[in-house]
């Protein structure tokens, strides 16, 4: 057996592009994603971040697999200066561990420029126990984080807010195709309580883009490996 096969849960497509087609998620034309995990070569996606085309800090997301289970820690840093004096900063850290292609936990702690949040995600017979600051609940056990690294994303209505632990309504719509690094990317567009848009080449996140504070952030891929498997 691959180590895919052991991490991956693979999407009925018949059924997949029937919800879709349903929904009216994605235009006429975008792909399905096969794939809730990424490809057994990929062990690392590095970003620099971007705002208004300066950077301002990093986002890193390692995989590590033992066994059936796929193990996912993703750091942001981020600083913004203003004439050299630091006017913003972030931080977050996040553990994901996957099995079968669905979360069975999460643990994050997040520092928005002085305010702290954590969240804690369990999984359980009904369901995924999330614990955060604004109480506890239960979520589907089918729910993905809002780390954007699994392409599945874009087919989702509903995703798991990873650092306040709340859950958040979301409209996905296909864009289009780019040319983007060394490979064509998938540009997709996510609207309601989260507005940003994400670009997946070859099964993997390429890209994201969005506003805030208005600004423009952006990432731009800083690793190799489109078509072997990213580098780490």
């Amino acid at each position: 057996m691959s180590q895919r096969n052991l991490t991956c849960q693979t999407f009925d497509r018949r059924a997949f592009l029937a919800g879709i087609a349903a929904s009216g998620a994605l235009a006429a034309g975008g792909p399905a994603w096969a794939v809730a995990c990424p490809r057994p070569g990929a062990r690392e996606i590095a970003f620099d971040i971007q705002r208004e085309g300066v950077s301002i800090g990093r986002h890193e997301v390692r995989f590590s697999r033992a066994g059936d289970l796929l193990e996912v820690d993703v750091d942001i840093d981020i600083v913004v200066n203003f004439a050299f004096i630091p006017v913003f900063r972030y931080r977050h850290r996040n553990h994901e561990a996957w099995r079968d292609g669905r979360l069975i936990a999460l643990d994050s702690e997040t520092d928005d420029d002085g305010t702290a949040y954590s969240v804690s995600v369990r999984q359980q017979a009904a369901g995924l126990r999330v614990s955060a600051a604004e109480g506890a609940f239960l979520a589907p056990a089918d729910i993905l984080p809002t780390s954007y690294w699994n392409p599945a994303t874009i087919a989702q209505t509903r995703l798991l807010d990873s650092q306040h632990g709340r859950l958040l309504e979301v409209r996905p719509a296909f864009l289009g195709e780019e040319p983007l690094a060394e490979a064509v990317a998938r540009r997709y567009r996510l609207s309601g309580d989260l507005n940003l848009d994400l670009w997946y080449a070859k099964d993997e996140w390429v890209k994201i883009a969005f506003e805030a504070r208005g600004a423009e952030v952006s990432y731009a891929r800083r690793d190799l490996g489109l078509d072997g498997g990213a580098s780490g």
